[in-house]
């Protein structure tokens, strides 16, 4: 029905020299054109990816059980399930699957492809099934806890009470994606339901369908003609690889992109400043944030953690580079979710941050090395501490290159790039941030922020997040969250942070319902253009 397959060479050369943008300075008025980095697309299988470029393209192959609006991310909506029960007891949660939905190979989606899609999320173990396997599915136990019933029906079972939305939030996230199973039954190599083939490939019901990919070049997406919910206006989405702030820039200008994404803040001011482009700013639930090693023993004094929150120009760096990229936030849980405050208490003092390294027993300061995502707005803000860190005395050797790993695995003393959480509710982030079940090298809970910081989070506030997690009442939730934001940043967190991050898009004024989502789900049908 449609190629499933990279372009060879010759065919990306062909199609891109096809492509009308040079000869018009016009992108055509069906086709929607994105300029943004591939360099971390790794691959399209959503069980898999953990990453905001790939996510989006992975929200328009495929579908999931519950909608998030994205004007309305925190309110559960009907997606392929058009209607779901909860028992009284808070355990068993019953879907009924939407009727007359097909997948882009012409099979019907039943009740038969959501539980196997949903048990090969939980068995593949991947990054992404954290988002079942934190409500304690299994790959022992998701065969008998999560089943369909009938052709029409699924029942997702819980082993423990958990509060209802974090269930149905995480049943809406893109690593929940239901896939074609009878599809992919063929695909399948060493057992690994279809993993390889995914890569380059989609097995999906969702508005458009991969025409071609070609990693770090151009991907193709077409309109799925028998979308349930109707043919989308966009004939062709077409993602184009452009890692440079300045060469997105141009493309806009020209009228040769229509949406361009990771500019840098001059590039945005510069834009936004020439009256073409709208600047779409989504918030994320996520952090800028700085880690300090708790292993180290200097690192591990609460005096000198609470002394680099004075030496964050959070003003300053609100109005320049972060004036695109963050809002600045002090406290834990992202800002319009329960529990979280408005109040921002530090601010730059070198002076003050002098007299606690001077309590702390390090009056003269100390040096560090220090690694920072090489990217903007991570390295410049890196840059601003680095500079005020001197100023204190500390001295902080900046290393850039991709770190990640050396954060993973303990094996850094200090560490700063942003996180991104997709589920709408307080507990993703505290869950990473402020739980640490255990702190021995050997748990290796490399998912958790707070574990490769090497940070004992008090016990107090782990046992409030999991009191809040399986709390039913609305506002004792609400209260809960509120005492947790307090005490973690009363706490001297060995996880700093400064800005929630948004993530900023360049949107041609051509181009009306293209609209930014916080779980990462954006979507293209919703999509027309103008003059």
């Amino acid at each position: 029905m449609f190629r499933r397959h990279f372009l060879t060479l010759a065919s990306a050369v062909a199609i891109a020299a096809a492509l009308p943008f040079a000869a018009t300075g016009a992108t055509p008025k069906d086709q929607l054109v994105i300029a943004t980095n591939m360099s971390s697309m790794r691959g399209l299988d959503p069980h898999e990816l953990n990453q905001l470029e790939a996510a989006e393209v992975v929200a328009n192959l495929y579908e999931r059980l519950i909608v998030l609006p994205a004007d309305n991310i925190t309110q559960p909506q009907p997606g392929l399930a058009e209607s779901w029960t909860v028992s009284e007891d808070g355990k068993t949660f019953t879907f009924k699957i939407r009727s007359g939905v097909t997948f882009h190979s012409g099979n019907p989606l039943t009740a038969k492809d959501v539980e196997w899609s949903l048990r090969r999320l939980v068995k593949l173990g991947l990054a992404p099934s954290t988002d079942l396997r934190q409500w304690g599915f299994s790959a022992d136990n998701v065969d008998s806890l999560i089943r369909a019933t009938d052709d029409q029906t699924v029942v997702v079972e819980t082993k423990d009470v958990w509060n209802a939305d974090l269930i149905l939030l995480s049943l809406a996230s893109f690593s929940t994606s239901i896939l074609d199973s009878a599809f992919l039954a063929d695909k399948a190599k060493n057992d690994d339901m279809g993993r390889e083939f995914l890569q380059t490939a989609d097995a999906g019901s969702g508005p458009y369908s991969l025409r071609s990919w070609r990693a770090n070049e151009l991907l193709l997406a077409d309109a799925f003609k028998d979308y349930w919910q109707g043919e989308p206006a966009m004939r062709r989405v077409i993602l184009r690889h452009l890692p440079e702030s300045s060469a997105q820039r141009l493309q806009i200008e020209g009228g040769d992109m229509d949406i361009a994404t990771r500019l840098s803040s001059t590039d945005l001011a510069a834009l936004e400043a020439g009256g073409k482009v709208d600047i779409q700013k989504t918030p994320g639930f996520g952090f800028y944030y700085l880690a300090l090693n708790q292993k180290d023993e200097i690192l591990g004094n609460p005096k000198v953690r609470e002394a680099f929150r004075y030496l964050i120009d959070y003003d300053g760096l609100g109005k320049t580079v972060m004036k695109y990229y963050g809002i600045q936030q002090q406290s834990i849980i992202p800002a319009g979710l329960p529990g979280a405050m408005t109040e921002n208490p530090y601010r730059l003092d070198v002076e003050k941050a002098k007299q606690l390294l001077a309590e702390a027993g390090y009056p003269d300061g100390f040096s560090k090395v220090y690694y920072a995502t090489p990217v903007t707005p991570e390295y410049e803000v890196a840059q601003s501490l680095q500079a005020n860190a001197a100023k204190a005395g500390i001295k902080l050797d900046l290393q850039g290159g991709d770190h990640i790993g050396k954060f993973r695995e303990r094996a850094f003393e200090i560490f700063s790039a942003r996180s991104g959480e997709r589920l709408p509710d307080p507990h993703a982030v505290l869950a990473s941030y402020a739980t640490n079940a255990n702190n021995a090298d050997e748990a290796k809970l490399t998912g958790l922020l707070a574990w490769r910081s090497a940070w004992d989070v008090p016990k107090d506030i782990q046992d409030m997040v999991q009191a809040a997690a399986h709390e039913t009442d609305k506002a004792k939730r609400g209260e809960l969250y509120a005492k947790i934001n307090k005490a973690y940043l009363a706490s001297s967190p060995a996880l700093v942070t400064s800005f929630q991050r948004t993530d900023a898009k360049a949107v041609s004024k051509t181009v009306t319902g293209y609209t930014g989502h916080s779980t990462w789900l954006t979507r293209w049908d919703t999509v027309t253009k103008g003059e």
